[in-house]
Formats: structure tokens, C-alpha cells, sequence
């Protein structure tokens, strides 16, 4: 009787596991824009829909940007760990950050509201 319900405990765990891995990695829903703060303020706002390169310069560093296939990147920075470089792609989620160079990239979608006034 033990085993059955360790078995049993076992596959509805690995169950729960995989369905939160499939909503991580495939449940959000791509956004339209790309928002680009420097050191706090807005520097651009990026259309997702057009390919492109951006370079964002400011007191603290350059970083180079890219747009392709409807995701952003940060194809280079001047910073000495990186971490923006090794993000990799992305349209929704968790914003770019590159720390040293005080750089945000946060992504919205153009059908979301940030207030409804009747």
C-alpha cells in the first residue's frame, strides 16, 4: 500500500511540475511595444513589429539594441558583467536590465489600460 502511494504521490507532483513549466515558458502573450528607460527616464519607445538597431547612450554606458522576429535584445554593452547580453530575446515577461549602465528595457502591450475614466 506504501508504494502505490508514494507512485501515486510521485506522478501527481511531476504532473504539477510540468503544467507550470509549460505556463512559464509558453503562457505569456507577446507585447506590441518595448519601453526603453536610461538612468530612470524614458529614452524610446520600440515598435516590436519593426526590425531594427537602436543605440542608447547615456552617462553610464552604451548598449546597442535589437529588434527581430517581434523580440528585443541587447546585442552589446559596455558593461563589465554582461548579464543584458546573455538575456537573450524577448517580447513579455521580465524586463531586460543591465545594472551598470542603468538600463531598463520593460515590455507593454498596446491594448492594455492603465486607466478606464467614465
Amino acid at each position: 500500500m506504501k508504494t502505490k502511494y508514494w507512485i501515486l504521490l510521485f506522478s501527481a507532483l511531476a504532473a504539477a511540475c510540468l503544467l507550470c513549466s509549460y505556463f512559464l515558458l509558453f503562457g505569456g502573450t507577446a507585447a506590441a511595444t518595448a519601453t526603453v528607460r536610461s538612468d530612470g527616464v524614458t529614452v524610446m519607445t520600440l515598435d516590436l513589429s519593426e526590425d531594427g538597431e537602436y543605440r542608447v547612450e547615456s552617462d553610464c554606458g552604451v548598449n546597442v539594441l535589437r529588434v527581430a522576429d517581434g523580440k528585443v535584445s541587447v546585442v552589446s554593452a559596455d558593461c563589465p558583467t554582461q548579464d543584458c547580453v546573455r538575456h537573450g530575446p524577448a517580447n513579455s515577461g521580465a524586463p531586460i536590465v543591465c545594472l551598470p549602465n542603468r538600463l531598463v528595457v520593460t515590455f507593454s502591450d498596446s491594448t492594455e489600460y492603465d486607466a478606464i475614466i467614465r
